[in-house]
């Protein structure tokens, strides 16, 4: 929902920087001021917001697609978060279950010392398969948070850079034009 918030702003904010200005020509000192002065944040607001809302930073720059699929991988890493934590609470549950039914086992049988019974009941088959368990799900975890942060970082940066760029004059423009006498020739035009 957020997202699509997000995209509607931001195409209201293009939309509107794309209508032309009424009076005389100004030049590209006065044309850079307006467009800066026009809504696109500073680089280093782009930035924060990014930090604050994934892709938000990218929308506010006048890159909505950016900022959605930032806003998107962010959303999965979070929910993948979620899940993995509810999956090892899961495994701590069925390490503590098996540990007890081990402890019940061991302290039924009259022949196992009762001050060897740790080192049994971590040696027990089901014990160590739930320990591995949970050690597989902390690492999911750990995992997710990582990828998490580095992508919160990474829509930070590319934040950064897309308001940076936001008033870069439009890129070299390819120009293919076929000559009367079957020929064809190409050109470029860069605007200053």
């Amino acid at each position: 929902m957020l997202a699509v918030l997000l995209l509607g702003v931001a195409q209201a904010t293009t939309l509107a920087g794309q209508q032309p200005l009424a009076g005389a020509p100004q030049d590209s000192t006065q044309a850079a001021q307006t467009t800066a002065s026009g809504g696109v944040p500073s680089a280093g607001g782009a930035f924060a917001r990014s930090m604050v809302i994934p892709g938000w930073g990218q929308a506010a720059a006048g890159s909505p697609g950016r900022g959605a699929f930032y806003f998107t991988v962010e959303s999965i890493s979070f929910w993948m978060i979620f899940k993995t934590n509810q999956l090892l609470g899961s495994a701590s549950d069925i390490l503590d279950m098996r540990r007890r039914d081990a402890f019940e086992r061991l302290m039924a049988d009259p022949l196992d010392d009762p001050l060897d019974l740790q080192t049994l009941l971590e040696a027990d088959l089901g014990v160590v398969s739930a320990l591995e368990l949970e050690e597989i799900r902390r690492q999911q975890r750990e995992d997710w948070i990582a990828f998490a942060l580095f992508m919160l970082l990474l829509g930070g940066a590319d934040a950064f850079v897309t308001a940076h760029l936001a008033d870069f004059p439009e890129p070299l423009e390819t120009v293919i034009r076929p000559l009367p006498d079957m020929g064809v020739e190409f050109g470029f035009r860069l605007v200053f």
